[in-house]
């Protein structure tokens, strides 16, 4: 725990004994005695038995607990300390919370307009797949006379009110959870940190046409992630396994690139404001205490906290 810098376990040991796994004896305590007994299964003398057998075991691991619990008191009585003054600590940080945008980011290995407008002509039918209230879109110039927005989460009448004077037309899955265009419709379709349908990407497409396919992959705030889903899934999502996926649906891959970067803070208030910025739910300091508590204490070790980001591009190509 000292290792992984688990504030949130050392304040645990801080709460009285509460003893709380009788259901995990119970199926224990069943299956070996299931297998074990010699008495005839579910007669008198082998419920007798059970109960008996299921009473030492609920009693002697609520002693084991309880002594385990005695011992990490002592012996992580100085990490108990340091935890509690590091929540406390946060606490008052929380309430004083005030924005500071002064994280460094490391230089970007490519920029997604400019890759993007290599590919798009003033004729051609754009479709923007994105989960950024059509931030993409706003910024990149100039947008062809037909453009598109697929906002799966947003509201798109705030969205469309962004391009009441701009050609754009802001729309919605079909409620079969299709894009709503007729087959080989679209020139380029760009997916900006959305999930994507690989099929419905080559349905739309006309042939020629060009997918552009910017994401966050596998490695981007790994920290955080460690701490909440320990056990990910297996693999990685990057540039060449994106590439991989639409190559396997015959597409042609024209280029490929992974960033790989970091985002180091100085300040909690730093962190909290980078993600109510990007990731209005991780600014929660409650929910996400654990991070918080961590972070604050590498900060006030180092004088910085270091996360990981990646993001990568592809560009495919339909046959």
């Amino acid at each position: 725990m000292s290792k992984e810098n688990n504030m949130n376990w050392f304040l645990s040991l801080k709460k009285p004994f509460n003893y709380h796994r009788v259901g995990y004896m119970f199926f224990i305590c069943f299956i070996c005695y299931l297998i074990s007994s010699p008495e005839p299964i579910f007669s008198m003398s082998w419920i007798i038995y059970f109960v008996l057998f299921l009473a030492m075991g609920i009693v002697s691991d609520a002693i084991v607990q309880y002594l385990i619990l005695v011992y990490s008191k002592k012996r992580c009585q100085k990490d108990i300390e340091n935890a509690t003054l590091l929540k406390n600590e946060l606490l008052e940080i929380a309430e004083t919370m005030t924005m500071d945008e002064s994280w460094i980011e490391s230089p970007r290995q490519y920029d997604e307009e400019i890759i993007l407008s290599k590919y798009v002509q003033p004729t051609d039918h754009v479709s923007f797949l994105s989960v950024d209230q059509g931030e993409l879109a706003k910024n990149f110039k100039p947008l062809p006379e037909a453009t598109f927005i697929i906002e799966p989460y947003s509201d798109i009448t705030s969205v469309q009110n962004k391009f009441a004077d701009m050609p754009v037309k802001v729309l919605k899955y079909t409620p079969s959870g299709q894009m709503p265009f007729k087959d080989e419709k679209m020139d380029v379709v760009m997916c900006q940190y959305s999930n994507y349908d690989k099929l419905e990407i080559q349905r739309v497409l006309k042939p020629g046409g060009y997918f552009v396919v910017n994401q966050n992959g596998t490695a981007n705030l790994k920290e955080f992630l460690h701490i909440y889903m320990p056990f990910r899934m297996k693999g990685s999502w990057d540039a060449y396994a994106c590439a991989g996926t639409l190559e396997s649906i015959g597409m042609r891959i024209v280029e490929k690139i992974d960033d790989y970067g970091t985002l180091r803070f100085h300040s909690i208030q730093a962190i909290h404001s980078y993600f109510k910025k990007y990731s209005p739910d991780i600014a929660d300091i409650n929910k996400y205490q654990i991070f918080y508590l961590k972070a604050l204490k590498e900060i006030k070790e180092k004088s910085f906290y270091e996360m990981t980001t990646h993001r990568f591009l592809v560009v495919a190509q339909k046959a």
